[in-house]
Formats: C-alpha cells, structure tokens, sequence
C-alpha cells in the first residue's frame, strides 16, 4: 500500500513538473506578443537535478522524457529570428534544460541527443554562437549511452571542428563514427582530413550536407538545412572578399560595391546567395543581408 502511494505522488510530481514545462511553452509566445517581458521577468523552467527527477519517474521516464523533448521543440519554434546572446539567454536556457531532462529520464533518447546537436548552437546577432558548450556536453553523453548511433559522434565532431575549433578532437569523433555500422564510407577520410590539413569550408559543407540526408527527426533536418545555408553564404562571402582583396591591391582602393567587382573583372559573377538574399559591401566589409556570418572556428579556408 505504501509503494502504491509513493508510485502515485511520483506520478503525480512528475506530472505537475511537466504540466508547469507544458504551461510555461504555451503562455510564453502568446504574452510576448502583447508586451514583450524583460529578459529577468520572463516565465522560466526551473532546474531539476537528474537525481531528483529519475526516484519520482518510476515506470514513466520515457513518457515524460518525450514531454520534454516535444517542448523543447516548441521552445525552438518560438524563436523568431537572429538575437543577441544575452537577449536570447531564457530561449538558450529553455531549450538546453528541456534536453537536458529528456536525456537524464531517458539516457538512450537518440532523438533527443540528435537534435540537441542541431537545435542548440545559436548563432547571434554579432556572429558567434551560443550554447555549444551544452550541446557539446550533451552529445558526449550521448556517444557514451548510444554508442551505436553514428550521427551523435558525427554531430560531436562537426562542433568541436567548426565551433570549438578543437581538430585533433573532432577528427576523433568523426573517426569513432566512421567505425559504426550504416555510417558514410568517407567518413574515414573526412576524419584524418580535418587531423591533417586542419579542417576547410569543403568539409564543413560535407557534414551538413550528411546530415541533411541522414536525419530522421523532421525538425532536425531542417536546422541542419539552415546551417547548410549558412555554410553556403559563407562561401559566397570568401568568394567575394577574395576578389575584393585583388581589387584593391591593383587600384589602391577598396571596391565600392559586389557590381563593381564583376565590372572590373575581379569577379566572374555575383555569387547566387542561397538565401534567396543578397551580398553587398558596407564600409569595406562584405556581408549577406540575409543575416549574421557564420564563424567557422578553424579560420578562413578556400573560397
């Protein structure tokens, strides 16, 4: 009779936790709309450490860890656009607690690993990236509860090469997911490149592109699109700053405009911004106006 009670309050503690998680996604969009809060007043999702939260699941870890997981995607679709990183810092806190529960009530959750891979790493207003560090912490548990699963490691290594700038790391991780079954073949190759050669744009876009394919959660295909974009926009960046260093080394002058570069040769063509956006040169700095550039770790590569 005493299990029974204490299944019971478990049951019913859990719930309540994750009735307030459910609570605090729903009303968070809908009052922001009407008078944005101050980032300190904004509903927030209390921290509950794994040792509290696993004695009152008892069989109901799985159910509540899905609960978790299906806010913290509503948490990331209410995000609206580029923010600064302190302005973003509940959204960043949210999303990274969320996953956090779901992988502590259910260590084996791939899901949850996968798209913390790809829904935490933020990139802000200024260009950095916020909430690697989670994601990180995050996807190193997960190659060690799902030591089968190809896509965390490679996930791993993509931040540690392209946000950390941690190579010999990442060519680690990349190297460890080329061994799993149903990995890429080049794999193997990718990884020893970025050991070797020190990482380029080529093998940034390669991953993304892997994982796009590869993803089986809908949402996480889709930011793993986005950085594919980004990637894309980053080339077309290098593309024209590396025609606008020529420009201005032959004219003494830095060039007004991307047209211009075409005009005068240094340039075959615009580059199409995948975006559907547009480059364009403001005192001196080439940039998309489709948003912030991307900040690959390992330093400018070949265009």
């Amino acid at each position: 009779m005493h299990a029974l009670a204490l299944r019971r309050n478990g049951a019913l503690a859990l719930a309540l936790l994750a009735g307030f998680v459910a609570s605090a996604a729903a009303l968070r969009p809908r009052a922001s709309k009407l008078h944005p809060p101050a980032i300190e007043t904004q509903l927030d999702i209390p921290p509950v450490p794994s040792d509290v939260l696993g004695p009152f699941s008892f069989g109901f870890r799985s159910a509540v860890a899905d609960v978790m997981f299906l806010e913290a995607i509503q948490v990331l679709g209410s995000n609206h656009g580029p923010m600064t990183l302190e302005g973003g810092a509940p959204y960043d806190r949210q999303l990274a607690r969320l996953l956090q529960y779901a992988t502590d009530l259910d260590p084996k959750f791939g899901g949850a690993y996968r798209f913390a891979g790809s829904a935490l790493p933020r990139t802000a207003l200024d260009g950095r990236t916020a909430n690697v560090l989670p994601a990180v912490q995050i996807l190193e548990r997960g190659v060690r509860e799902r030591p089968d699963d190809w896509r965390i490691a490679f996930a791993l290594g993509y931040l540690q090469a392209f946000e950390l700038g941690e190579l010999r790391q990442a060519a680690g991780s990349l190297a460890y997911a080329a061994r799993l079954p149903g990995s890429p073949r080049y794999l193997g190759l990718l990884a020893t490149r970025l050991e070797v050669e020190g990482g380029e744009l080529d093998a940034a876009e390669t991953m993304a592109r892997t994982m796009v394919a590869e993803a089986n959660e809908e949402q996480t295909r889709k930011d793993w699109e986005a950085r594919l974009l980004d990637i894309q926009m980053e080339r077309g960046i290098r593309r024209i700053e590396a025609a606008a260093r020529a420009f201005e080394q032959r004219t003494g002058r830095k060039p007004p405009s991307v047209q211009d570069l075409v005009r005068a040769g240094d340039l075959p063509a615009v580059p199409e911004e995948p975006h559907g956006k547009e480059y364009v040169i403001e005192n001196g700095e080439v940039r998309s106006t489709a948003g912030p550039r991307p900040r690959l770790r390992h330093g400018r590569g070949k265009p």
